[in-house]
């Protein structure tokens, strides 16, 4: 059975977007950026919500197609296109070969994904990270947390992950400064843990 790990980049105050929508802050140096090419490589899929589905999709694949020259971007790129991608919309009419769409009953679904699947299922985007964290589906956290403070914007944990306890399963630290952090749901944690 797969594991639903929410995984990304986070301040040091726990944004993921600063007040004005922008999160060039954790804009990844080449250690990270190829700690983060070794774990899509490694994933099972990749799940995500609308919004991040907006903004990485449609770049990742154009770099796949054209690489920029930058090998550890590019290598990235490839990474992501070869990963099983799903993203959860109840907005969205369709989306192109190679994506699944995840609308209707989520929770079945993402069960369902995650019965099928065997190992982590990257999952981003905090709208829907906090909607599976409600349902009992998040089994881990993993970010890279930024030494820098914001002040304001989109939290990176909502209010569905309030009273959910969590074990430290690896912590390291990169060159820049920035902490990998991951812990895993402590057992009967939060809602109805599946």
């Amino acid at each position: 059975m797969g594991k639903i790990v929410y995984s990304g980049n986070v301040s040091l105050d726990g944004y993921i977007e600063d007040a004005d929508g922008d999160f060039n802050f954790t804009e990844p140096d080449e250690e990270v950026h190829r700690f983060w090419n070794r774990w899509i490589e490694d994933a099972a899929a990749t799940l995500m919500g609308r919004r991040l589905y907006e903004t990485m999709e449609p770049y990742w694949t154009e770099v796949a197609a054209n690489p920029q020259g930058t090998d550890y971007t590019d290598e990235f790129a490839r990474a992501w296109v070869r990963t099983p991608r799903y993203v959860v919309s109840g907005t969205l009419g369709s989306v192109p070969d190679g994506i699944t769409l995840i609308d209707g009953d989520v929770e079945q679904q993402v069960k369902r994904l995650k019965g099928s699947s065997d190992g982590a299922i990257d999952t981003g985007g905090a709208d829907l990270a906090n909607s599976l964290a409600g349902l009992g589906l998040i089994d881990e956290l993993m970010m890279v947390v930024y030494p820098v403070v914001v002040g304001a914007g989109k939290a990176n944990l909502g209010p569905a992950f309030a009273g959910t306890k969590w074990e430290l399963l690896e912590r390291s630290e990169f060159g820049s400064g920035a902490l990998l952090l991951r812990y895993g749901c402590a057992r009967g944690s939060g809602p109805d843990r599946v």
